[in-house]
Parts: C-alpha cells; sequence; structure tokens
C-alpha cells in the first residue's frame, strides 16, 4: 500500500469543484489593470477512520491449496496482519493548494498557467511531523476557437470520467488507516483502474453542442510484470489516449454518458526477451513488445434531487489497479504474469445519491477482476490476486458553500484464484474544507 499510495492523488481540484463541491465560488482572484489575473483554489480534508481487518491468508490457513504463496503486500488492506487500526488521515483526495495565472485575452486567444501543489499530514513518523508533498500539476494551456490545448503534467484522460464521478473523492474508502503514509485509495482498484497526473499534450475540442472530445500524447508508462526481470521497460512510442462525452436531457432526466481508451506499446528490454525467450513453449513471451490496450464506458443519470452512476471498463496490459501497474508493491497485481504475458482485467462500479436536503445520502459497490493468464493457473507457489470489490455508504451535510462534513462506512474484500480472502471493515467521520 504504502508505495502505491505514493502515486495517488486523484483529480485536479477545479474539475473536481465543478462536479461535486458544494457550489461556490471556491477561489480567490487576483487582477491588474493590464488584465493579469492570478486565482488561488484548493481543499484541506482530515479524517478519523477505524479498520477491522481479517488476517491474510497463507498456505497453511488454507488448507488444500497446498503450497500455494498468498501475496499481500501493499494491498487494499495496507498490510499482511489482520486486527483494529485507528487513524487520522488524509482522503481520497489530497489537501491542495492550487495557483493559476492568466495572461490578458489578446486576439481572442488566452494563455494561462497552472501549479497545483499536493500536499499530505501523513508520511512521517518523527518528531518534526513530516507529511508528504507532491507536484502534481504544472503546465501551459492555449485557448481560442480552436479549442483548448495543454502541455505540461495534468490529468490523465482514460479512466478520468469515472473517478471524477465517483462520490468517495471526497471519503476516504479502502485502505483508510493502519500503514496508511499518502492519500487513501478510495475506490481506486475497486471499480476502475487509477487514471494519475501525467506528462502530456493535449487537445480539448470547441464547443460541440452536447459533444465534448479530447486526446492527447502521453509520456508512456513501463508495464510491470509479476517479476522484475520481465518488465516491459523499452518506451520506445508515446501513450494515446483520448475521450468523447455527451449530454442530453429528456422529461426532466439529464444524461452524461462517456466513452474512453488508452493504447501504449511497450518493448522488453533484451535481457527480459532473454530471461524466458523459449521457455515453456507456448507460454513464453515470444514476442517483443507489449500492447496495452483499455476501454472504459459510463452514464450518469440525474432527475430531481437524484443521481445514478454506472461505469465500466476492459483492460489488457493494464493492471488491476494502477494503470499498466505502476507502482505496485506486490506480484499479483502485476500487468504481466510471470512470464511477461499481458493479463486482462475489468470493473466497475454503480452509485446511487440522493439530496435529502439538511444532508445527502449515497451507497456504491464495485470491483475489478484480474482474469488469470495459463501459468498463473497451472502454478502452485503463488495465489495470484482474482478479484477485489468494496461496498461503501456516505452522508455528507454542507454546513456552509466552504465546509462539508462526512461520516463514512464500508466493507471490502480481496479474493484469490486458489481460494481464501481478506475482508476489511471500516468506518469513521470527517470535513472538508474548500476554497
Amino acid at each position: 500500500m504504502k508505495n502505491f499510495s505514493k502515486k495517488i492523488a486523484i483529480a485536479a481540484i477545479p474539475a473536481v469543484m465543478a462536479l461535486s463541491a458544494p457550489q461556490a465560488e471556491s477561489k480567490i482572484l487576483l487582477m491588474s489593470q493590464e488584465g493579469w489575473e492570478v486565482s488561488f483554489d484548493g481543499a484541506a480534508n482530515a479524517f478519523i477512520m477505524k479498520n477491522s481487518i481479517t488476517d491474510a491468508p497463507t498456505s497453511a490457513s488454507s488448507g488444500a491449496n497446498g503450497a500455494a504463496t498468498y501475496e499481500t503486500a501493499g494491498g487494499i488492506m495496507g498490510g499482511t496482519a489482520g486486527g483494529e487500526t485507528v487513524g487520522i488521515v488524509t482522503g481520497l483526495l489530497p489537501n491542495v493548494w492550487g495557483m493559476t495565472l492568466k495572461a490578458p485575452t489578446n486576439n481572442g486567444i488566452d494563455f494561462s498557467a497552472r501549479l497545483g501543489l499536493y500536499t499530505h499530514m501523513n508520511g512521517g513518523e518523527n518528531a518534526l511531523g513530516n507529511g508528504q508533498i507532491n507536484l502534481r500539476e504544472t503546465n501551459g494551456s492555449v485557448s481560442g476557437s480552436f479549442g483548448t490545448i495543454l502541455i505540461g503534467r495534468s490529468l490523465g484522460i482514460h479512466q478520468s470520467s469515472a473517478i471524477l464521478n465517483d462520490m468517495l473523492l471526497f471519503g476516504v474508502g479502502a485502505a483508510s488507516s493502519g500503514s496508511n503514509s499518502n492519500t487513501t485509495l478510495g475506490r481506486i482498484g475497486l471499480g476502475y483502474l487509477y487514471t494519475d497526473f501525467q506528462p502530456q499534450i493535449s487537445w480539448t475540442t470547441p464547443g460541440l453542442g452536447p459533444i465534448g472530445i479530447k486526446m492527447g500524447v502521453f509520456d508512456p508508462n513501463e508495464v510491470h510484470a509479476e517479476t522484475g526481470a520481465i518488465d516491459a521497460t523499452e518506451l520506445v512510442a508515446p501513450r494515446f489516449e483520448a475521450q468523447i462525452t455527451y449530454s442530453t436531457a429528456v422529461n426532466g432526466v439529464s444524461a452524461d454518458m462517456w466513452v474512453d481508451g488508452s493504447y501504449q506499446y511497450t518493448e522488453f528490454s533484451t535481457a527480459a526477451q532473454a530471461a524466458n525467450w523459449g521457455s515453456q513453449g507456448e507460454l513464453a513471451i515470444g514476442e517483443e513488445g507489449i500492447s496495452s490496450v483499455g476501454g472504459a464506458a459510463g452514464i450518469k443519470l440525474s432527475y430531481d434531487k437524484f443521481s445514478l452512476v454506472a461505469s465500466g471498463f476492459y483492460g489488457r496490459g493494464m493492471g488491476i489497479r494502477g494503470q499498466h501497474s505502476v507502482g505496485t508493491t506486490e506480484a499479483s497485481t502485476g500487468a504481466l504474469d510471470s512470464l511477461g504475458k499481458p493479463r486482462q482485467s475489468y470493473g466497475g462500479y454503480l452509485q446511487g445519491v440522493a439530496d435529502l436536503g439538511v444532508v445527502s445520502v449515497g451507497y456504491s459497490y464495485g470491483g475489478n477482476v484480474q482474469v488469470q493468464t495459463g501459468n498463473d493457473k497451472s502454478s502452485t507457489t503463488v495465489a495470484e490476486l482474482n478479484y477485489q470489490d468494496m461496498h461503501s455508504g456516505m452522508i455528507w451535510h454542507n454546513v456552509t458553500d466552504q465546509f462539508r462534513l462526512v461520516a463514512e462506512g464500508g466493507f471490502s474484500t480481496r479474493n484469490w484464484h486458489m481460494g481464501s480472502d481478506q475482508e476489511d471493515t471500516f468506518g469513521g467521520v470527517g470535513g472538508f474544507f474548500f476554497w
């Protein structure tokens, strides 16, 4: 959990606020006589959470599974041992201080620059109280009749809508206490894959009525395998991501739909090819590289004070938690098996939210499945992760336009393909301050 969660910040605060934060002009704006503008925005949060975790399975506790070793390090439970834990943590969203600089409009063209500092109170256990700080947004953009072109580090495209519509953006979710050293996992790996903040050159089309299109060229990721010797690390081509959205309304029901995808080709190093070339016949690598392909789709329906979200994805060579299993600390979540063959994964979530006036309530259920390869199934030494899922309930109240109180509880499980599972029951309370 520790290594993986260090890479987590789920969404750019302006985009998140536009979707589900209290409706307010959550920014501080400074203007010059020449037309330059500087705005500040962000959020701070803290939760006190309690977890009750069952013991992780072992070969000794699994009976008929013989010599199987169950991979548990770094999973959604945050560790290998069960027990009761309590922690005061940053939720799925970190604390953020964002700054945007906008130049005066010239000939219908706007230039702006964005810097986002993402901070966490967890991560240090010494007298100095060190936490974590990450620079996840640093970019420039130009906008006009042609749309918007962004260059720099910003939120990815593939699976971004699934994340931005998740109520757990303002909660905690999985890995809510215990060994948490950064942001928590929310529903990452439990309904979608983490999109991450990525170096990119992306283009958002100008207004096309109800249709929106965004596409980009991204800095590629290494594709991680169950064993590091078989990682695909030769970054010979960029990654491509794209999204199409469509919005409509009929008889008071509004619908927001999206389809997005990702493609990346990554080659094995000469050493990785030599490590398994020709071994075990058809299960050997037998190829120079891997095509990682992902697709996702979803819909949000809204009527009066009620909303329903349904979202799903499929991936090949994409992993079960972070895309391409970047930052994974356990073999069983690798995007490739121990012979370098791509694993397939799929998942999704359902979510319902009701605004009851004084408070809002929401419930969601989702999970991710990893399809075992032939080598996974034949192995009796390692039990790879099969699927993990989570039920989550939330209730929240906007005390003011800038302050939200949240209570949350849930139940998550991890299941291995040779049998046995690990369970986590969690709950707690916290709050968000927006500016």
